[in-house]
Formats: structure tokens, C-alpha cells, sequence
């Protein structure tokens, strides 16, 4: 079902703002990073949200307002997955100067991904126990089948599906590896 499919990938995406968060602690302690890891992980963020995460809760989005009506926490949220991107790829491009050399200070560095990290979490946890909650309780069997109708999307995820994407091999053996948390 759509909504448990949502709820994995959310999982998954706070997997991965984990060893963000990781990452950051290590930078902040004046440890070296794999600045090409944080960029694979921000890539997939880019990528996954944009073509397949964010359509699909837009597609139950647009429908619980038009069948139900306009819901305070629904409302942005397809305005909000457009802002995520813009702050995403200004975030990537960020990381990709450094992997090219530019100088960007530590703490401009940081502050980027502090507020990548948070910007990121705030969003997950408003959806996680706010809208997807009263999406459920307000969904009757016939609009979930409604809304899966509306997504004919191939949902191979490259990072974790049954096949891994070459360009996420590395972040795909730290997930493995590690059972970080998000705190």
C-alpha cells in the first residue's frame, strides 16, 4: 500500500539524515569527512525525493484536500517538497565545490549542513505524526485504491532496492555497516 511504501522510505531517509548527523559531529570535532559519502547521500535525497517520494505524497496530498478539504498541515506541503529541492541542490552544489577544490570555510560548511540536516527532519517528522496520521484515519479503502491509481511510477529505489546503483555503492555498505539513529 501507498502509505506503508512512504513510511519505509521515510525510514530510510532518516537512516541517512543519521549519518549526516554523524558526519557533522565528526567535522565539528575537527575529524576529517568523506566529503564524496555526503554528497552521495545528498544526491539520493535529490534524486528519490524528487522523482518518486515527493510525487506520490503530493498525488494523497491533492486528494485528501479536494475530497476532505483544506488541512492546515496539508496545505504547503507541495509548496514545501519544492522549497526541499531548491535548498537540496543549493546544498549538493555546495558539496560539489568542495569536492572540486574550492575553499568553503568549516563553519559556513556546517551551518549549510546543520540546516540541510534540520530543514530535512522537520519536514519527515510533520508528515510522519501529523498528515500521515490523518491520512490514515481519514482514508476509506476505496480512496487508497483511489490514489494508487493515480501512481503508475516504477519504484526501483537505487539505494535500497534489490540493486544498488553504482554512483551509491559506498553509502550502501555504511548503511549495512551502521544502525545510527537520528537524535
Amino acid at each position: 500500500m501507498m502509505i506503508e511504501r512512504i513510511r519505509r522510505e521515510h525510514g530510510y531517509m532518516v537512516r541517512l539524515l543519521a549519518i549526516l548527523r554523524h558526519k557533522f559531529e565528526e567535522l565539528r570535532a575537527e575529524q576529517g569527512i568523506s566529503y564524496s559519502l555526503v554528497k552521495e547521500i545528498v544526491d539520493y535525497l535529490a534524486t528519490h525525493s524528487e522523482a518518486i517520494h515527493h510525487p506520490k505524497e503530493d498525488i494523497i496530498y491533492r486528494y485528501y484536500i479536494d475530497k476532505y478539504g483544506v488541512d492546515e498541515n496539508m496545505a504547503n506541503l507541495e509548496k514545501e517538497h519544492l522549497s526541499l529541492a531548491e535548498k537540496t541542490h543549493e546544498f549538493l552544489n555546495l558539496v560539489e565545490m568542495i569536492l572540486q577544490d574550492a575553499i568553503v570555510p568549516q563553519d559556513v560548511f556546517l551551518k549549510q549542513l546543520e540546516g540541510f540536516i534540520v530543514a530535512q527532519k522537520q519536514h519527515l517528522d510533520l508528515e510522519e505524526q501529523s498528515v500521515l496520521p490523518k491520512i490514515n484515519q481519514t482514508f476509506s479503502a476505496e480512496d487508497w485504491q483511489t490514489v494508487e491509481s493515480m501512481w503508475s511510477q516504477n519504484e526501483s529505489d537505487p539505494l535500497f532496492g534489490e540493486t544498488i546503483a553504482d554512483r551509491y555503492k559506498q553509502i550502501a555498505q555504511l548503511v549495512r555497516a551502521t544502525d545510527l539513529e537520528y537524535h
